[in-house]
């Protein structure tokens, strides 16, 4: 694999060449979230509030895991255990986020907002500037991305939304939560159409971005495409295992 020791440079030391991966570059990435600061203020929040906001997102997408991949049926009851000892741990701990995050998880349910956490996907924007993008799920099912937000939708949210639907090349479902004073929670959605391109500075990016080695050809982290070289190599060890074992196919 060969590697891109500068940013700038043209200079390469030579170790290893990969045909998939092609030569390993140093390169610039900013995620999709810092982008959309830079085109419309983000609403300031709460910090206990901002904290439990990004245990919530990542208990639902386990959650949505845990029920693809089961038949256990009390899926929302250990969510809502898990939330209350995810704040337990962070020392936020508050009953009635306990009973919010239930709510909201209820209504996200009933809406059809499910899939997984999917993978992050990268697009360039520079000479060797790149925008990372990972909305919160991923339904297989319809093809079909969402970014949900716990409180209404606004203006921040939507331009998150638009960043992730250009690095994307595809609609992104966006979905923000209204709760009435009673504690009743409805659901808000809007379809984000992917622009041309988008109006941003990239100076200021550049600003924000930190350096990563990335696979030439593939245009993806070189631990991604590692990761994903493992994966294969395990499953091909574990087919090899399967036709060795012949008494496998005698049970089967």
């Amino acid at each position: 694999m060969v590697i891109d020791e500068e940013l700038s440079g043209d200079e390469f030391e030579e170790v290893e060449w990969d045909e998939e991966c092609g030569r390993v570059v140093k390169v610039y990435v900013v995620k999709a979230s810092d982008v959309a600061k830079t085109l419309t203020p983000p609403p300031v929040g709460d910090m206990v509030l901002m904290k439990f906001g990004k245990i919530f997102e990542e208990e639902y997408a386990l959650a949505n895991h845990i029920y693809n991949i089961t038949i256990y049926q009390q899926v929302s009851k250990w969510f809502t255990r898990k939330i209350a000892a995810r704040l337990r741990a962070e020392g936020i701990y508050r009953k009635d986020l306990v009973a919010k995050a239930y709510r909201a998880y209820s209504a996200l349910i009933k809406a059809g907002v499910t899939g997984e956490k999917p993978r992050t996907v990268f697009k360039r924007i520079g000479e060797k500037l790149y925008v990372s993008a990972q909305p919160d799920l991923y339904d297989e099912s319809t093809e079909t991305y969402y970014e949900f937000k716990l409180y209404p939708i606004n203006e921040y949210a939507r331009k998150q939304a638009e960043v992730f639907a250009w690095v994307l090349g595809k609609p992104v479902v966006l979905i923000g939560l209204r709760e009435d004073e009673k504690g009743y929670i409805t659901v808000e959605r809007e379809v984000v159409d992917p622009p041309v391109e988008l109006e941003v500075d990239v100076s200021e990016l550049l600003k924000m971005a930190v350096v990563e080695e990335f696979c030439e050809k593939l245009e993806i982290p070189l631990f991604q495409y590692e990761r994903e070289c493992e994966k294969r190599a395990r499953y091909a060890r574990f087919i090899s295992f399967l036709e060795d074992d012949e008494d496998f196919y005698e049970d089967y």
